[in-house]
């Protein structure tokens, strides 16, 4: 069966524009942006080309249905064939302005040599299951002489890469296009498939599959961190600096042991801090503390109160000094402090908790100007 979708626009090459260019806006379900490959920053915008033209099926189909890996509907056609044909024609996937079609069809018909694991859900847990790629292709020329490019995706392929079991979220394929790796691309999609509110951490290991498709793709901190993470988030704070995009992110890892770092071991996790030009500071243009400050507040305060028997109103001036994009960092710090309440504990080293955590708290809040 041949499914040929007309798209709505092309990309354009051109660098950035004297005044905010306008917005390509596109749905992306999570299990796409969160997939495990090694895709160059080309085979990047050929995948988001292909997920552009079949935004009919996700938007009607597979977001209302909340489609899932075990639930996707083939006609009596797919499933005698076994698998569905994309047919497009190049210069539908051209995102180089056309000035490189050669290389074009070469990527093209090299991407079905990359895997790609795609994520599933089952109850609350999250798996992945490994294809050797996530299509075949074909390009070739029609009866009119146009290149056209033919994307064959297993049924198998299908029903993960179309299903809603990780959510979905919106992309800007204006901001991809301005983006200068793929890396900066993927950490573009992840931070809008996490949805994050605040910060969101991950094991090094996770990281590197989602950027690179394999955990152990670098062997130590300094050289995922200098090779990968520097250089996305550089490149999305320049967006950011230009007002492609409203958001950036700041990242710091996370060490059990100060050792650990200095013999560049992996840390334990990274912390990615979202910084968010419409919600930093501590109010809206109305004056109004966004509600997720005022419910990480509350947050805080119980915790200094329970579970480090904190005085009521000193958690209450300590919290009030929150702000969002200091979630993440303090996070690690509460780890750190736990881990050293701990050891007192074990070596029966008297402490005075409240008073101990509020003063430090304090002084986390005075690094940070709060």
């Amino acid at each position: 069966m041949s499914i040929k979708f007309k798209p709505d626009s092309t990309l354009s090459a051109e660098p950035f524009p004297s005044a905010p260019a306008e917005k390509d806006i596109i749905t992306l379900l999570g299990v796409q942006g969160l997939s495990h490959n090694d895709y160059s920053i080309v085979e990047l915008k050929v995948m988001l080309q292909l997920i552009k033209h079949a935004q009919k099926v996700i938007v009607n189909y597979v977001i209302p249905k909340r489609v899932s890996h075990n639930g996707f509907y083939f006609t009596s056609e797919q499933l005698a064939a076994g698998h569905t044909i994309v047919e497009m024609k190049l210069s539908e996937l051209d995102i180089t302005g056309g000035k490189h079609c050669a290389q074009l069809r070469q990527v093209i018909t090299q991407m079905p040599r990359k895997p790609i694991e795609l994520p599933f859900k089952v109850g609350n847990q999250t798996g992945y299951r490994l294809f050797d790629c996530l299509f075949e292709s074909e390009v070739y020329k029609n009866r009119q002489g146009r290149w056209m490019a033919k994307f064959i995706f297993g049924n198998n392929q299908l029903r993960f890469f179309y299903s809603f079991s990780k959510g979905a979220s919106k992309i800007d394929l204006n901001v991809v296009q301005k983006c200068k790796s793929a890396s900066s691309i993927k950490l573009y999609l992840l931070s809008n498939c996490w949805a994050m509110k605040g910060y969101t951490m991950i094991k090094p290991e996770n990281l590197m599959a989602l950027m690179h498709g394999r955990k152990d793709y670098y062997a130590s901190w300094s050289e995922l961190e200098r090779k990968t993470i520097r250089f996305a988030c550089k490149d999305l704070k320049r967006l950011y600096n230009h007002h492609i995009i409203d958001f950036y992110l700041t990242y710091q890892a996370f060490f059990r042991e100060e050792g650990e770092k200095k013999h560049h071991h992996m840390p334990d996790h990274i912390t990615f801090t979202l910084h968010d030009r419409r919600s930093t500071g501590d109010t809206t243009d109305g004056g109004k503390i966004p509600e997720e400050l005022v419910v990480a507040r509350i947050k805080l305060k119980i915790r200094l109160i329970l579970s480090y028997k904190v005085e009521e109103s000193c958690a209450v001036k300590l919290s009030n000094r929150l702000s969002l994009d200091m979630l993440g960092e303090l996070n690690d710090w509460f780890i750190r402090k736990d881990y050293y309440l701990h050891k007192c504990e074990v070596e029966h080293k008297k402490i005075r908790t409240g008073a101990y955590i509020a003063k430090a708290l304090d002084g986390f809040f005075k690094d940070h100007h709060a």
